[in-house]
């Protein structure tokens, strides 16, 4: 008798996140899945027990790709324009990836205040605060505008409505940083 290969929950999970890469996510249901990973659906439930559990698994692994392309491209000196530019290269790049980030319910709703008190956003906005000489409290309201104007670029980006150079938009976030934080206009020339 033949003996079957084990196929392991990081295999799936792994598989779950380049079907959603690729192809959408609203391809990743157990069969794709299955499909992708070489298998029968009957791993896919005997390692999660329901769709649940394997696509909070999945959504998990798109997190951590998220996390890697975000991180790749920031430059904790100039941390919010380059954090923005990176979102907008996400949407650029990995059109899948950014739809499963930011345009599902997946991680629950926030208002503007718990996205700018959260904590993984906290590090900006210091970081803001120490480049342009801001109190806390501008800094987080730079971010806030910032960060809402860097998706509305990202989104149109996204959707094909706005076609974008990487040096354009650079140009669009570096002038929105100098109005958004009060720069005098030498400083602003300075920093284009």
């Amino acid at each position: 008798m033949a003996r079957t290969t084990q196929i392991t929950r990081e295999a799936l999970v792994d598989a779950g996140v380049r079907l959603v890469l690729e192809k959408g996510l609203e391809t990743l249901n157990a069969r794709s899945l299955a499909a992708q990973a070489g298998c029968s659906i009957q791993p896919v439930f005997r390692n999660f027990g329901s769709m649940e559990n394997l696509r909070a698994a999945v959504f998990r692994g798109l997190d951590a790709a998220y996390q890697s392309f975000i991180g790749a491209r920031i430059d904790k000196a100039d941390y919010l324009f380059t954090i923005s530019l990176a979102h907008i290269a996400l949407a650029q790049a990995q059109k899948n990836l950014f739809q499963a980030m930011f345009l599902t319910d997946e991680f629950g709703a926030r208002t503007v205040e718990e996205i700018v008190q959260s904590s993984w956003n906290r590090e900006t906005i210091d970081c803001t605060a120490a480049q342009y000489g801001l109190s806390l409290h501008n800094a987080e309201a730079v971010y806030r505008d910032v960060r809402f104007y860097a998706f509305g670029i990202a989104l149109g980006v996204y959707a094909g409505t706005v076609v974008l150079e990487p040096e354009e938009a650079g140009a669009l976030l570096r002038r929105a940083i100098q109005r958004f934080a009060g720069l005098p206009e030498e400083t602003r020339g300075a920093l284009t």
